[in-house]
């Protein structure tokens, strides 16, 4: 179990789960296009991208676990998802880094004022 927690299996198996399990789900459901553009790719895997980058920078996690939503989710898009939505993948990217880094500084600035 010690392994398997300092791999961050909460990590993977949410991006796992956001990254493949619910495009294919969306996909073999048949969501029209829009919903899984705009409920699926934009809202839902956005906001657990910036959530699993503020966890990973308050848990004083390893950076490189921010790879893990990313990775996942474009192997997701190439099995299920039309071409233009594996940019996404550097969005998420992005936008967890993003997440890491304000919450990083939020709690470098805090800790400053103590």
């Amino acid at each position: 179990m010690v392994f398997l927690e300092k791999m961050g299996w909460r990590y993977w198996l949410t991006g796992l789960i956001m990254g493949v399990v619910l495009p294919a789900l969306a996909t073999w459901l048949g969501i029209s296009t829009v919903m899984r553009f705009g409920g699926l790719l934009l809202v839902l895997n956005g906001g657990v991208a910036i959530a699993v980058g503020r966890l990973i920078a308050s848990k004083a996690r390893p950076m490189w676990l921010l790879l893990v939503l990313p990775a996942l989710y474009l192997l997701g898009a190439y099995g299920f998802l039309p071409a233009y939505t594996r940019y996404f993948a550097l969005v998420y990217l992005c936008v967890s880094y993003l997440a890491y880094g304000l919450t990083a500084t939020q709690a470098t600035q805090a800790e400053s004022k103590n």
